[in-house]
């Protein structure tokens, strides 16, 4: 019961810091406010501030609007009609300074960095031990630079907020670089102070660290200097680094000092009933209560409007059509489709008249799909399966891998390939991830090759799943790819999906003229209006 009511006021807290643009936080009335100068006098009060800071990457990730910007991958599109124009819009690269996602992600994210510059400020004035005050450093070190690392990839140039105060809207933009810089200076410094392992709820919760570890910033490391080593610093020189810090992270598990491993059956990647698994890196927990500020609502957001779910995001075509077969791609997406009278029909089929039987007609993903009894509406704790009723419920309890061992098995693979050279680790690590996804094994490949193919692997290993750090949209703007499949959509040829059928996307793209300015989203219109620096 004291352990819930910290959680709560610490949640109270959350509330208190949450604000909607990145000045505004600085502006508020302080009466009846937690403050610098009244809080962080005892432990617990240390704590609530970190509980809060959760909320805020919580937030961050609950509803699918924040993750709109990753719908321009090559993995994801949406209905074109309904209710998902922010959607459409943002997939076909014509976004609008209002658009919901675009102001979502903006505001969610440096929601977390006030929360995270708080305690980084503050922290050490708490009356406790060296131990804990670096916990909660560390945690906030760790997650402002997850935000940043957000926002760069979306944005570009930022306006850095690093001590909450008022710059009345005046604050330059930091070029992309220094923005990683800063990135870099806050995973290194929480990598010099935090643990490998907890022991005690929050930190430690159904066998797995819930709070963020040493391993787990060495693997963030990875990812981002593998970013920094391609567009735009292009400095590929951090391949070198990259491979350096997953090799740390590799080579902890082999000794038995970290914990993580690769599931053995793909289909438990996502699964329910493996909530809290050690392949999971980093990941953000929620509630199983439905409360909308602590749940994950994800649960029905793939499932397609016509078979009772949102219908968020559908799987494109041609990527759905070069994945490759096995248990990986039967766990990513529906095998067939199953409709409401238990039918279970390919996507692609054709009633007689020659319309789609699916009114969707593109693939659709399951990595966020529970079963359910229809009867009781509760959700059913196992591995999903497409030929029972998929849930309709809002919400779940579903924990977000933002980061798997997979994905660092294949980062050491391609930024080891990507210096020039291969080794023997480099192919066991691509290999491994290959074995579980029912493919054979690759040899004797070039180092351009194997860094090809460590990198198409990964595409497949997060098809779909946008709440990763690295998503596909993310590794293909890192590669300068985002052009590549503008122009697929921009053309929109026929793709053949089975004999005599063929199918084009629903999204339509109107404007067919790349520029590299299509990389970024908009700045949001109620900030830029306010900052006259906000602007391209």
């Amino acid at each position: 019961m004291r352990m819930k009511t910290r959680m709560l006021l610490g949640l109270a807290l959350g509330i208190s810091l949450f604000t909607t643009s990145c000045s505004d936080f600085l502006t508020e009335d302080p009466k009846g406010r937690l403050t610098p100068e009244t809080y962080f006098s005892t432990q617990d009060e240390l704590n609530m501030s970190v509980y809060a800071l959760y909320q805020k990457i919580n937030q961050s990730q609950i509803y699918a609007n924040m993750q709109y910007p990753q719908w321009q991958g090559d993995d994801i599109t949406t209905n074109p009609g309904s209710n998902k124009q922010a959607a459409a819009e943002i997939d076909r690269f014509s976004v609008a300074n209002n658009n919901k996602g675009l102001t979502a992600v903006w505001n969610m994210h440096y929601g977390i960095i006030k929360a995270a510059n708080f305690i980084i400020a503050n922290a050490e004035k708490t009356p406790t031990s060296e131990e804990e005050i670096n916990i909660a450093l560390g945690q906030a070190k760790y997650w402002r630079g997850y935000a940043y690392f957000t926002l760069v990839r979306l944005f570009g140039s930022l306006p850095m907020n690093l001590d909450n105060v008022n710059d009345d809207y005046t604050l330059p933009l930091t070029p992309a670089e220094g923005v990683y810089e800063q990135i870099v200076k806050d995973l290194t410094g929480a990598e010099a102070v935090l643990p490998t392992g907890y022991k005690d709820a929050p930190r430690f919760m159904n066998g797995v660290n819930i709070y963020v570890t040493c391993q787990g910033v060495k693997a963030t490391l990875a990812a981002v200097y593998m970013a920094m080593a391609g567009w735009p610093l292009n400095k590929t020189e951090y391949y070198t680094k990259a491979a350096e810090k997953a090799r740390e992270v590799i080579a902890g598990v082999s000794k038995g000092i970290y914990e993580y491993e690769l599931n053995p059956d793909y289909k438990d990647v996502y699964a329910m009933n493996n909530n809290y698994n050690n392949e999971t890196v980093v990941g953000i927990n929620y509630s199983p209560i439905s409360d909308w500020a602590q749940d994950s609502q994800l649960t029905s957001c793939n499932l397609f409007e016509s078979q009772g779910g949102w219908g968020d995001a559908w799987g494109e075509i041609r990527f759905w059509k070069e994945f490759p077969e096995g248990p990986r791609k039967d766990a990513t997406y529906d095998p067939k489709i199953r409709l409401k009278d238990g039918t279970l029909v390919d996507w692609w089929k054709l009633k007689e008249d020659g319309t789609p039987i699916v009114p969707e007609h593109h693939p659709m993903f399951s990595i966020f799909s529970v079963n359910w009894n229809p009867a009781s509406k509760v959700n059913i704790n196992a591995p999903y399966d497409y030929k029972l009723p998929a849930s309709q419920n809002m919400t779940n309890d579903h924990r977000h891998r933002i980061i798997r061992y997979s994905e660092v098995l294949l980062w050491y693979a391609e930024a080891k390939a990507r210096t020039g050279q291969t080794d023997d680790l480099a192919f066991k690590c691509l290999n491994d991830v290959r074995q579980r996804a029912g493919l054979e094994p690759l040899n004797g490949l070039s180092a351009d090759d194997l860094a090809e193919a460590a990198y198409k692997e990964h595409g497949w290993e997060v098809a779909g799943y946008w709440v990763a750090l690295v998503t596909r949209r993310a590794d293909q703007f890192r590669m300068n790819r985002l052009k590549d499949t503008f122009k697929e959509r921009s053309e929109n040829t026929d793709i053949e999906v089975a004999e005599g059928i063929k199918v084009k996307e629903s999204v339509e793209y109107t404007n067919k003229t790349w520029n590299d300015n299509l990389m970024y989203l908009p700045y949001p219109d109620m900030d830029s209006q306010k900052n006259p620096n906000l602007t391209r």
